[in-house]
């Protein structure tokens, strides 16, 4: 199967996208660029500018917050088919975690515009969106209150 074809497959396996047209899939698959990154290997830095999405299309990466001291705290881990950095991007500011490739990983980096675009011009992307970044915010929340009332 030819490379964008096999992209735009994986692209329909993942929740987010799973209504699009194929067409639409395409363009997504066409702009995206594939980046693999060994474990360890560093994905997104905290702090730095947020100038794309990604999406894991293979293997596992875990999220890291650092503090003002440098202490280094585990978010959490990410799986196949989840989105990350699209909070920065959408509030237009810097990464707020470093994500660190655990296995080998391998990702779909979209650009911030083509994103924007695809939000702006699908609002079943907007809804999805929406509803991941509430489920983050309510598990967090929930890290939290557990942390504060052990």
């Amino acid at each position: 199967m030819p490379s964008l074809e096999r992209d735009v497959e994986t692209l329909r396996n993942i929740p987010l996208f799973a209504e699009l047209p194929t067409a639409r899939l395409k363009l997504i698959a066409y702009t995206a660029e594939v980046i693999r990154f060994e474990p360890e290997e560093v994905i997104v830095q905290q702090g730095d500018p947020a100038d794309a999405v990604y999406i894991i299309a293979e293997g596992e990466a875990e999220v890291w917050l650092a503090d003002d001291h440098g202490h280094t705290m585990r978010l959490g881990a990410m799986g196949q088919h989840t989105l990350f950095g699209e909070t920065a991007v959408l509030c237009r500011s810097r990464r707020t975690a470093t994500v660190r490739a655990k296995t080998p990983v391998v990702t779909f980096k979209i650009s911030a515009n083509v994103f924007l675009d695809l939000v702006r011009q699908s609002p079943e992307i907007g809804m999805q969106v929406m509803t991941v970044l509430a489920e983050r915010l309510e598990r967090s929340t929930a890290r939290l209150m557990k942390h504060e009332h052990p």
